[in-house]
């Protein structure tokens, strides 16, 4: 019998198949809602008569919090217990889901995505615990790359749900249907995890790194937040003071996390880590890949919506090219990142800049007359950068990973996914930032005003600055250690 055999009972590769659902569910929904909120925000921005940088924070507000309390989340699972945490986080997402479908404005919004983050915070960390708990090395690196491939499911299938939530308007409830969606989910997937996932023991009390925490919320708050509501208030002084008090905060966060590791803690974020090359060059490729992916999400749907008048559902169609390409990629890129190594990553990343400049090239005559026949020519664009972007994302966890020692794992675990939290925030609020310079206003404000060729010309400018983050992305990875 085998380690992951021990891990999970005597079900063997049945009970190990049904953990890895569990664990997948909860994945998809955390990723989800990273994205699915982006084809309703212009529904919710009517409906709660919200501005595009209440939407930026409703995206932000609920990345945010898991970014920096994911750490934090993952401790708590070595000290409690994985599945404890893991099934109290799921329950809590459950109950902060509800609770966003009832928000009765865009102020009461954003205060519960920041709940909703939290809570993913304590769920999402145990996942990958729990893979290394259930699957023996040998089947760890399929695990992972399922792992990989989900979080870029989730977000592409965030664009075609919502859509079909909207369209379908179940019982009336609109936008606030895309939250209830995971009441199920999450209710299933808790009830079959007590039963499916090992038991893990309380480890030894981890000492929680509360100033780590606290800095490390001050700086990404007083980066993100001045970003997003800059643009609105004609970039005033005090926008700027935030930026450096961002800056402040990241050097005493630094200063307190050596300390920390001198003294023998615990610290939020190991500085040893840091330290080597081929992490941190890995870490930089999380930052302009996900900013990336995640800003073009935001843009896509407003270009779709109020750009070229399309339904929420026909948006999601729109969005399906992308999607296409990513799984099918993703399914084939395991296989061969086995065989050709880190080239395949790079090539990913040359086929999203391609995409962009196909985008731009096949944009720059101006969108058909006809919306749906407008989104359909930009259908291969996005089919090859969706296919590059699954060459990229579901083995990039597991290559990232391969550049530490196996005794650091959990903490790069840590650190690369609170990075890639905080890219998604970042990704939001400077596309969302420069999208809105672009048009000169709030895109709802300027939707009757503006022709679908001004919002076409804005994605356009936008697709320059996307591929160029691509192709940085292909330059780092050239440059990571082979695994």
């Amino acid at each position: 019998m085998d380690r992951a055999d021990t891990a999970v009972g005597d079900g063997g590769r049945g009970r190990r198949r049904g953990a890895t659902a569990v664990l997948l569910a909860a994945t998809f929904m955390g990723i989800l809602d990273v994205l699915i909120v982006n084809v309703a925000a212009p529904s919710i921005q009517r409906d709660l008569n919200a501005g595009f940088a209440d939407l930026q924070l409703v995206i932000s507000g609920y990345v945010l919090a898991y970014a920096v309390a994911l750490t934090t989340g993952g401790r708590l699972g070595g000290t409690y217990g994985h599945k404890r945490v893991f099934v109290t986080g799921l329950v809590a997402f459950v109950v902060m889901s509800t609770a966003c479908a009832a928000a009765p404005t865009a102020g009461a919004l954003i205060l519960l995505r920041i709940g909703q983050g939290l809570a993913a915070a304590l769920m999402l960390p145990q996942v990958l615990a729990l893979i290394q708990t259930v699957f023996s090395p040998q089947e760890r690196p399929r695990a992972l790359a399922l792992y990989g491939a989900t979080l870029g499911m989730g977000a592409i299938a965030g664009q075609i749900l919502g859509g079909l939530l909207l369209e379908l308007d179940v019982f009336g409830l609109g936008w606030r249907s895309v939250f209830l969606v995971n009441v199920p989910i999450g209710l299933v997937a808790a009830a079959c995890a007590a039963a499916l996932l090992p038991e893990s023991r309380p480890g030894d009390r981890h000492e929680l790194d509360i100033p780590g925490l606290l800095l490390t919320a001050i700086a990404m708050t007083l980066l993100i937040y001045p970003l997003i509501r800059g643009q609105a208030g004609g970039w005033p002084p005090w926008i700027w003071a935030m930026f450096g008090g961002s800056a402040l905060a990241l050097a005493a966060l630094w200063r307190v996390e050596q300390r920390s590791a001198r003294s023998g803690g615990m610290p939020l974020v190991r500085p040893s880590l840091l330290r080597k090359r081929g992490f941190s060059l890995g870490l930089a490729v999380v930052v302009f890949f996900y900013s990336g992916n995640y800003g073009l999400f935001l843009l896509l749907a407003y270009v779709f919506q109020d750009g070229l008048h399309l339904s929420p559902l026909g948006s999601g169609i729109a969005f399906l090219p992308l999607g296409v390409g990513f799984a099918g990629a993703s399914m084939v890129g395991r296989r061969l990142v086995a065989r050709y190594g880190k080239a395949v990553l790079v090539a990913g990343a040359g086929a999203m800049a391609v995409g962009y400049l196909v985008l731009i090239v096949t944009l720059l005559p101006g969108p058909a007359p006809d919306p749906p026949l407008a989104a359909l020519t930009m259908a291969p664009a996005l089919l090859v950068a969706g296919a590059g972007g699954g060459l990229v994302a579901a083995p990039l966890v597991g290559s990232i990973l391969a550049t530490v020692p196996a005794e650091d794992a959990g903490a790069g675990s840590a650190i690369l996914l609170t990075v890639n939290q905080a890219a998604i925030s970042l990704g939001v609020a400077v596309f969302g930032t420069l999208f809105v310079a672009l048009l000169g206003a709030d895109p709802q404000e300027t939707a009757a005003s503006l022709s679908a060729t001004d919002f076409t010309r804005a994605l356009i400018d936008c697709s320059w600055l996307l591929g160029a983050l691509a192709a940085v992305t292909g330059l780092l990875i050239r440059r990571l250690p082979r695994r």
